[in-house]
């Protein structure tokens, strides 16, 4: 193949001729790759490069090793401005104590300013990072421990100088703060124990002082508990007492009403006895009755027997009527005689029958003045019997109102005087219902006499009326009978004539005498009857008039009623007056029951509360234990870790180590022409080329790697499992290579440029400074597919033991990538620039490739 001069870089030349297989393909491209290294640049540049992972690592390092390690060369400004305090008699100067302090053992570099102001603006000008400042009341208040104000230690930092500095200062002042706090509270800690004697004996007085008001709480509580009791039966009495009053107020009301009736009624009551006793008849009245029936008796037993001998005569004239002729003479003579006695008969049978009616109407007078002294009697019987009831509750509310009078709350002297009339009064009252009760059983006899008399009264007003029927068909009879003998004696001269006429007549005369004989007895039988019912009535008469004497006798005069009546409305006014002044009382109960209740309570609580309180205080003040430095400091870490770390630039090593062969990689595309083919190598194959591209290259990373490795080891970093270490970073490095040649076949260029975005990038995303979840939503997306993140976590676990059990996956994923790499650059077709054999060169010779 021939070259004309000067041709354009990326003109086509005529193409080579074709070759067999890969390894021809590789046979064609490896004499333009081998003369690239004939240059001396290219040798120096590849030295250089080489190291440049190793200097990256080592130099980030040595300024993270060990931060902390050189404190003592910061310069820190201190300005101590307090002035001391004195406490309870002893001085303290905790600022200059706390200077004295920190000079012995400087944990910085201190410079001492004269204000607070100095030093802050030495510290805005950058000759100190920050300031401490112990004002001038630092003692003050640090020894007076009070939470409302403490003691002030000022820090005065420049962050925007250096950050690390600023936290090393909070750090500095809160180490500070925890020592000056320890050595305060262990000069606490010797008040406290001088202190806790005293307390102890106020405990002890306390205790015995508390135990005193138990006792007398408990006394308290039983005296209050006895009130309450007591109240309680005040008032119940006090309740029953007023209940009492208001029952004995409508008692005596009831009885004043009942006393004004009683006297009303036995008023009237003795009136109708008066005039009862003024009318019934008197023994002088009563004779003429009494006689007047012993007549009628005899009479008629008289005008039965007469009439018996006219029945007989009747009878004989009817048996002599056929010698009526031959004793006409002698009838005459008897018929003069009987028109002669036959008048008599007929006055004697009117004067009878006018009797037997007056009889008939003064019994029926009688009647009805008994009937009215029986009504009059059953009035006056119940009238009684009230008057007993009345007087019964009379005496059982008397008898109560001297029961509660005499109780000694209600006031000695007014209750024996109440009590006294109230005894009087049940005394009364009782004789008042002893002489109803008599009243009401004499009221009862005479109704009971008062009845008999009146139905006796009654049968003899009959039977005088029947008498007085039968006198008058007497008394007609015998004026027939005397016109008939009249009618015979003036016509005896007729008696011949008539005798058969007078035999006749004198038949029906026998029947008739007959008849009138029969009535004539039942006369006879009536007026016995009659004169019995006549004694009788006499006698009860009498009985009553006696009893209505005495019974008027009995009555009260009208002042001692009068007196009564008034008696019982004073009575039911005093009765209300009481049961208003009781419902005070039971009011005034019911309130001290409710405060006794209240006493009772607070003193129950009151004793409790105490004994509770002499329970909880202790006998005596527990020794404080411990010591100022334990107490102060009593709750401490126990650290347990895994994957131990010796130092800051140990942790920091797996991070750093994958970015330095991330720039190792990235750095190979300027000494290397990854897109550089030989004219003559213009008919290989892409895997040929590839592969020829990535041949040395990967030796090259390899290499670096093993120099990291070594460079780490020397600087200090401990390996926990060596051959992972190895292992990992090769892997490491030919994945990034694979993926730095796949980016510039893929993009030219462009691909270099990407390549160095994706260093930053993965700064930010790997996790290796920081713990990911601190960074942006964005990068926490990306960490898990960028390759430098699996390599930092396969490096951690084989320097330290971290990621237990997941170094397996971390190398499949770089595995992965680096696959995805290859097939990438297989891809890249279109990004190959031929160029002729002689002007194959590095890039740092030419500016192609």
């Amino acid at each position: 193949m021939t070259f004309t001069p000067g041709p354009a870089p990326h003109a086509p030349l005529s193409p080579a001729p074709a070759t067999g297989g890969l390894l021809g393909d590789l046979r064609t491209l490896t004499p333009s790759e081998r003369r690239i290294w004939r240059a001396p640049l290219m040798w120096a540049a590849a030295v250089a490069i080489l190291f440049i992972p190793v200097i990256y690592v080592a130099l980030y390092l040595a300024g993270v090793w060990d931060p902390y390690g050189n404190l003592k060369q910061l310069p820190v400004a201190l300005v101590n401005a307090d002035v001391g305090t004195r406490y309870q008699g002893q001085r303290y100067t905790v600022g200059a104590d706390l200077v004295r302090t920190l000079r012995a053992d400087p944990p910085v570099k201190f410079t001492s300013y004269l204000s607070e102001a100095a030093a802050q603006a030495a510290v805005r000008r950058g000759e100190v990072y920050f300031a401490l400042s112990i004002p001038a009341d630092f003692s003050r208040k640090a020894v007076a421990g009070s939470s409302a104000e403490h003691g002030l230690l000022h820090l005065y930092s420049g962050e925007g100088t250096s950050y690390f500095a600023s936290r090393v200062g909070s750090s500095v002042a809160k180490e500070v703060v925890t020592t000056l706090n320890a050595r305060l509270g262990s000069t606490r800690w010797d008040k406290v124990q001088k202190a806790l004697v005293t307390v102890q004996q106020g405990f002890s007085d306390l205790r015995t002082a508390t135990l005193k008001l138990r006792d007398g709480a408990d006394t308290l509580a039983t005296g209050s508990a006895k009130l309450r009791a007591g109240s309680v039966t005040l008032a119940q009495s006090a309740a029953a007492a007023a209940s009492g009053g208001h029952r004995l107020a409508q008692g005596t009301a009831q009885l004043s009403d009942g006393v004004g009736r009683l006297t009303g009624g036995v008023t009237q009551l003795a009136g109708a006895v008066t005039q009862l006793g003024a009318a019934a008849p008197g023994r002088a009245q009563l004779q003429p009755l009494q006689d007047g029936a012993a007549a009628l008796k005899s009479g008629s037993a008289n005008l039965a027997g007469g009439l018996g001998q006219v029945s007989g005569g009747a009878g004989a004239l009817a048996a002599s009527g056929k010698r009526l002729s031959a004793g006409a003479g002698a009838v005459a003579d008897g018929a003069a005689q009987l028109a002669g006695s036959l008048p008599k008969l007929a006055g004697g049978a009117a004067a009878l029958q006018q009797g037997a009616g007056e009889l008939a109407a003064g019994t029926q007078a009688l009647a009805g003045r008994l009937g009215q002294v029986s009504a009059g009697a059953g009035t006056l019987a119940t009238s009684a019997e009230q008057l007993s009831a009345g007087a019964a509750q009379v005496a059982g509310g008397a008898k109560q109102l001297a029961g509660q009078l005499a109780d000694p709350a209600n006031g000695a002297a007014q209750a024996e005087q109440r009590a006294a009339g109230a005894t009087t009064l049940a005394t009364g009252s009782s004789q008042l219902q002893a002489g109803a009760v008599k009243l009401a059983g004499g009221a009862q006899t005479l109704s009971r006499k008062t009845g008999q008399a009146q139905a006796g009264a009654t049968k003899l007003a009959a039977g005088a009326t029947t008498l007085a029927q039968k006198t008058g068909d007497l008394g007609n009879a015998t004026r027939q009978l005397a016109s008939g003998a009249k009618t015979l004696a003036s016509g005896s001269a007729q008696l011949a004539g008539g005798a058969a006429q007078l035999a006749g007549r004198a038949g029906t005369l026998a029947q008739k005498t007959a008849q009138a004989e029969v009535g004539a007895q039942q006369v006879a039988s009536g007026a016995a009857s009659l004169e019995r019912g006549v004694g009788t009535l006499v006698t009860g008469n009498l009985r009553l008039k006696s009893a209505l004497s005495t019974l008027q006798a009995k009555f009260p005069a009208p002042n001692d009623l009068a007196a009564l009546k008034g008696g019982a409305g004073t009575l039911a006014g005093e009765s209300g007056k009481l049961a208003a002044g009781l419902d005070k009382l039971s009011g005034g109960a019911a309130q001290l029951s409710q405060g006794a209740g209240d006493l009772n309570g607070g003193a129950v609580r009151l004793q409790g509360g105490l004994s509770a309180l002499s329970a909880r205080i202790p006998t005596g003040v527990q020794p404080l234990g411990g010591d100022p430095a334990g107490l102060s400091a009593s709750v401490q870490v126990v650290s347990q870790t895994t994957a131990s770390v010796a130092s800051n630039g140990e942790a920091f090593a797996p991070y750093f180590v994958a970015l330095s062969l991330w720039v190792g990689c990235t750095l190979t595309t300027f000494i290397f022409p990854y897109l550089l083919i030989p004219e003559s190598g213009r008919r290989t194959g892409q895997v040929a080329r590839v592969l020829r591209k990535f041949a040395v290259p990967a030796a090259y990373v390899v290499f670096q790697a093993l120099i990291v490795v070594l460079g780490i080891h020397l600087q200090g970093v401990r390996f926990l499992h060596p051959w992972l270490v190895l292992l990992t970073s090769v892997a490491a490095s030919l994945t990034f290579m694979l993926l730095v040649l796949a980016l510039n076949l893929l993009l030219g260029a462009a691909g270099r440029l990407l390549a160095l975005v994706l260093l930053v990038l993965q700064l930010a995303a790997s996790g290796g400074s920081y713990p990911v979840e601190l960074s942006s939503g964005f990068f926490q997306s990306i960490h898990a597919f960028i390759p430098v993140t699996d390599a930092i976590n396969a490096l951690r676990y084989a320097l330290f033991g971290s990621y237990e059990g997941q170094y397996a996956g971390f190398m499949l994923r770089m595995g992965l990538v680096a696959l995805l790499s290859v097939v990438g650059a297989l891809l890249g077709r279109s990004r190959w620039q031929y160029i002729a054999d002689e002007r194959f060169r590095s890039p740092l010779i030419t500016d192609v490739g």
